[in-house]
């Protein structure tokens, strides 16, 4: 075991902003948070673990914190231990674990962590992750920052600490791109030259902050996009856009009747197209508008140093409209064409939200995002039930097809709604404080991660002490108040990011449908291959080396939450964990089978294990018998299959 004695009890440069109390705190008696110095790793880089210990045990504490890495369940090298001395009851310290460097890339380790008295006890246990990997757009982690506001509408923000702290904390829950949400003067003219601004929702914004948060996020290895509406133009607010100064005219604009060059202002499309409107939509199939965009965009992008743009969209559009030679406007191709253009002007990554699947395919197949994002719906339209995200998920990866790594995916849905909303809650002025149903979180999270795409809706500040972040709870964006997560939504938030990172080959890189026939559950609880309420779902994948089967336990879900992704009403029903689940798995014809792994990050924080199986054969082909020992919400299962000749290397 290689010991490594380092203890931070006076914090370096890596802790300043109040980590101690800023990054999310986890349930156990000993580790209260785990972080890492940079949001993912090259492959010469050495990862630094970082584990704050608060002693909950009620006595001295006198041991050590040991590290064990696995990646695909397989050790890698030798433990790493630090040790503790006296610790006092409800005294708090860091220790820093430090790893070699793992010369791979694209590929997530798992770290175990024991906390151990001098005996040898084991008195907590948590779980750390390294994503190795060259880039922060294969395995994509977005996360959101809105904490350059100062005012929000007269409303002051009182959750923040400083943007190092708070994109540090973020760092804790794996985030590794951050967009930097509407930090923009107006949106058609999101630049002007000061050291603040009020934007068009009277919402005051600070340009020191913005740079400090992209800083912050350069320092932790994580990308930064800057949110810029692609066809939005100031209509509502005086002066309109027409007589500020911008230069963009009426000309460019998407009409809602054809009237050609005789059309006004009143005639643009409006957003929101009922009620008062501040927002008019300009032609995003307009080659001039196309360009004015891409010219404010390099401006800021001069001005500020982020990395690329997140280009918004408003989702889907229904009404006929009309550009200024009275011709119809037709969306198919506006997404694609207006990303070629921007190329021209940004140097960077671009990423763009068709909000829903709205032109989702020819976007896709532009080959122009760096990353898949969308603002997933639940409705007919786009995520009608559960089993829609897988069915979305391969449906993107076949209409991308990317060499050597197909597209990253990730996946913005809020959740409890309509619960967040109500006047009960403390957030809406009322007596009671509103948290989030941790398992319809669960559910959801689950859902994301095991059909491949990371889960966009964590947000820097707290809602309260510990929480570590924000989650958004709300249909637009959380500028306002959002409900607060319980601290078993902590801990378990924590754990299924750090599951996706540990896991990420085996999730996100280059899956596939499987080819074999379909997996069954023999005995423990019933089954099926097609998601249903009060079933558990199974679903199999391959990838290079791997069969993975996924069990989903949709058992004590209502009709009416599989129908219900958001569980806006916070009423989805916690599972029942099984007992042991009897499984057959069909093979993967052509390779070598090897051991068989389980892990999930409901058990253990997600530490893996071996199982045992046995092989047979039928007509259908080659199968494997097994026992799983338990199931809550998700368990992952891997098979080696044909491993000596996969591009997931042996660690």
């Amino acid at each position: 075991m290689q010991v490594i004695k380092r203890i931070l009890t006076s914090l370096p440069f890596f802790f300043i902003g109040g980590l101690a109390h800023a990054e999310p705190h986890l349930s156990g008696a000993l580790i209260q948070s785990v972080n890492t110095d940079l949001s993912h790793y090259r492959g010469s880089e050495q990862p630094r673990m970082f584990v704050t210990l608060t002693n909950r045990t009620g006595a001295p504490f006198t041991g050590t914190i040991t590290g064990t890495v696995t990646g695909r369940g397989v050790p890698v090298g030798k433990p790493v231990s630090v040790m503790i001395s006296r610790l006092a009851a409800g005294a708090t310290t860091t220790a820093e674990l430090q790893f070699p460097s793992y010369h791979t890339n694209w590929q997530g380790y798992f770290v175990n962590l024991i906390a151990a008295d001098q005996k040898g006890h084991q008195l907590d246990q948590e779980a750390g992750a390294f994503d190795v990997s060259s880039d922060w757009w294969t395995y994509p982690r977005q996360c959101w920052v809105v904490g350059a506001f100062t005012n929000w509408g007269g409303w002051k923000p009182y959750m923040f600490s400083t943007p190092h702290a708070d994109v540090q904390s973020l760092n804790a829950y794996k985030c590794n791109n951050l967009q930097l949400y509407n930090m923009l003067y107006r949106w058609h003219k999101p630049w002007i030259k000061g050291k603040s601004w009020v934007n068009g929702d009277n919402e005051s914004i600070s340009v020191d902050l913005i740079k400090k948060h992209i800083a912050a996020a350069k320092f932790f290895h994580m990308g930064t996009l800057m949110y810029m509406p692609l066809y939005a133009v100031n209509y509502g607010i005086a002066p309109d856009f027409t007589r500020d100064g911008s230069n963009v005219l009426l000309s460019w604009g998407m009409f809602t009747r054809a009237c050609g060059s005789k059309c006004t202002i009143a005639d643009l499309f409006k957003f929101p197209s009922t009620g008062k409107s501040n927002i008019a939509y300009m032609n995003p199939n307009n080659v001039a508008w196309q360009r004015y965009w891409g010219q404010q965009a390099k401006l800021m992008q001069s001005h500020l140093g982020f990395d690329g743009l997140f280009v918004d969209t408003y989702g889907t559009i229904n009404t006929a409209l009309w550009d200024w030679s009275g011709n119809r406007i037709v969306m198919d191709t506006a997404y694609s064409s207006s990303l070629k253009t921007f190329q021209n002007y940004i140097k960077g990554p671009l990423v763009l939200n068709p909000a829903g699947s709205y032109n989702e395919q020819d976007l896709v197949q532009s080959g122009r995002e760096a990353y898949h994002f969308t603002e997933r719906w639940n409705n007919w339209s786009d995520i009608s039930t559960f089993g829609d995200f897988l069915t979305k998920a391969r449906q993107v990866w076949g209409w991308a097809d990317r060499k050597p790594n197909n597209i990253g995916l990730d996946w913005d849905m809020g959740l409890n709604k309509i619960f967040s909303v109500s006047k009960e809650c403390s957030i809406n002025g009322g007596p009671k404080l509103c948290t989030f149903n941790t398992p319809g979180v669960l559910y959801q999270e689950a859902t994301i991660l095991a059909t491949g795409a990371h889960h966009a809706w964590i947000v820097d500040g707290q809602q309260q002490a510990g929480d570590g972040a924000r989650f958004i709870s709300n249909d637009d964006y959380p500028i306002g108040n959002l409900a607060s997560p319980k601290p078993d939504m902590v801990q378990s938030e924590y754990d299924y990011q750090n599951f996706g990172v540990a896991y990420e080959k085996l999730l996100r890189l280059n899956i596939h449908a499987s080819t074999a026939s379909s997996p069954s559950l023999l005995s423990g609880a019933i089954g099926s291959t097609t998601a249903t309420a009060g079933k558990v779902w199974l679903f199999q994948n391959h990838r290079s080396g791997f069969d993975i089967l996924h069990l989903l336990n949709y058992q004590q879900m209502s009709t009416a939450s599989f129908h219900d992704v958001n569980d806006n009403a916070a009423n989805a029903a916690d599972p029942i964990k099984t007992g042991p689940l009897k499984l057959k798995m069909y093979v993967t014809a052509g390779g070598v089978i090897g051991d068989l792994y389980t892990a999930s990050p409901d058990i253990n924080h997600g530490a893996p294990i071996r199982l045992a199986y046995t092989k047979y054969q039928d007509r259908s082909g080659s199968y494997i018998i097994f026992t799983l020992p338990s199931l809550k919400f998700w368990d992952m299962v891997w098979l080696e299959n044909n491993v000596a000749n996969s591009d997931y290397e042996t660690p």
